[in-house]
């Protein structure tokens, strides 16, 4: 296996990989060198015929905050509406190859599971999650949708979908479940343990046959279109990142720093 700096990526068990997202300084936010290592070892775990199941979990104390916005785009570095398509575009591709990918994936969720990382999680089969999980998308207050909707509007359908999306606000592990964005929730101390024992159930059949059972079901959301969907959202983005609320808030991160443009950002939504 390939050495990695932003991952780990490593055989749990029998059949059994785990990826661990491993920047828990930034409560492992997603950068583009850690996204390029999710791609190699997505690679890594799709072509080795002695894997069946891989988990995906992160490090520290969250699972993921969504993707790092570090360094914040600056006036004149070649931003276009058309780069700025193609690269929405490559990430709706991401999320897909993943939801596409032939073997099953858990994700093992615990604390925050923000804004992209709602997006990693949403497309892998299965979500288990620890009862300390926050779900939600607080950069939709500033900064454009989510691309690929985190497939929110197919797993909880529109009206919570939109409930959600128009707040920003977080979602907790109790009501994630009750909405079918997670499989389980269990105590923080045993989600580990439940999530291993869950991969070693799925890891004794065949893989064979674990392969169509995932296309199976995968061929239904395929037939009501949902790629088109996705690829749509991205294409909103697009325009959503053109709009002066956006541009605003962009400005102000640069001039005032990221952590007080988050600050103004969510300021009016902090609970009374």
């Amino acid at each position: 296996m390939a050495d990695y700096e932003t991952i780990i990526y490593e055989q749990a068990e029998d059949k059994i990989f785990r990826l661990t997202l491993n920047r828990p300084e930034k409560l492992n936010a997603m950068s583009q060198k850690l996204l390029r290592e999710l791609d190699s070892a997505l690679d890594e775990f799709e072509n080795n015929p002695a894997a069946s199941v891989l988990i995906i979990r992160g490090a520290g104390r969250a699972f993921c905050a969504g993707y790092d916005l570090q360094p914040t785009q600056q006036p004149g570095s070649g931003f276009t509406v058309t780069s700025d398509r193609i690269g929405l575009q490559k990430m709706v591709d991401r999320w897909q190859r993943l939801w596409a990918l032939p073997k099953p994936i858990i994700a093992q969720v615990h604390g925050y599971c923000l804004a992209g990382a709602t997006e990693l999680a949403g497309h892998c089969d299965i979500v288990f999650a620890s009862d300390d999980a926050q779900f939600g998308h607080p950069a939709g207050r500033s900064l454009g949708i989510l691309p690929t909707l985190s497939m929110w509007p197919i797993l909880m359908g529109p009206r919570k979908a939109k409930e959600y999306f128009f707040t920003g606000d977080f979602i907790g592990a109790q009501e994630a479940l009750e909405w079918h964005l997670v499989n389980r929730v269990f105590p923080k101390e045993k989600l580990e343990s439940e999530t291993l024992e869950y991969a070693r159930r799925v890891a004794t059949v065949p893989l064979d046959l674990l392969t169509l059972h995932k296309s199976a079901v995968n061929r239904y959301l395929d037939v009501l279109g949902f790629r088109a969907l996705e690829q749509s959202s991205a294409d909103l983005d697009c325009i959503a990142h053109q709009t002066e609320t956006v541009k605003n808030w962009m400005k102000m991160s640069r001039e005032k720093g990221l952590k007080a443009a988050l600050s103004e950002r969510d300021r009016p939504f902090a609970r009374k």
